[in-house]
């Protein structure tokens, strides 16, 4: 299988929202995932599924890979886990456990939960920084996760390990 984690989109600070919780992508950080799912779409991946976190601008995120891909039918469903502060590692990556091994699975999520899944799917201690909006595919097999590349959101260009 391969999974691809997703760091949300920018967004309003937390002077703006009432809650970290309600924080809501800016114009810009819808633009910029707009941007990115494109791009995720030339590459032709296929999700089987999306997960996202319950955070406004994950599920916002999610949402706009969703409607970027004109192959995927669904389903996005809000996973809690992939929220930086609830759940444990293993219970955020549960859902891989239903995928096949030819499936696409989006994780959207926050720092530092990304870096955290990413390090834990590729056995490594430390995994590197997600930008806002960044996009990386790590290919699991037998358990063990390879990073295959991280998409940069300003220039839409990938960065190979």
């Amino acid at each position: 299988m391969q999974v691809l984690l997703v760091r949300h989109g920018a967004a309003v600070d937390t002077t703006s929202a009432p809650t970290d919780h309600l924080r809501w992508l800016t114009d810009r950080g819808r633009t910029s995932i707009t941007e990115v799912g494109k791009a995720l779409a030339r590459l032709d991946l296929q999700y089987a599924c999306i997960y996202t976190s319950p955070l406004v601008r994950a599920i916002q995120t999610a949402e706009i890979l969703a409607a970027t891909q004109t192959e995927f039918a669904g389903p996005v469903e809000v996973h809690t886990p992939l929220s930086s502060d609830e759940g444990t590692t293993a219970q955020a990556l549960e859902p891989l456990g239903h995928a096949a091994n030819d499936d696409v699975i989006v994780l959207v999520t926050h720092m530092p939960k990304i870096e955290i899944l990413a390090g834990n799917l590729c056995q490594l201690r430390g995994f590197g920084s997600f930008r806002t909006g960044s996009a990386s595919l790590i290919r699991v097999e037998d358990g063990k996760g390879s990073f295959q590349w991280m998409l940069d959101p300003e220039t839409l260009e990938l960065r190979r390990g």
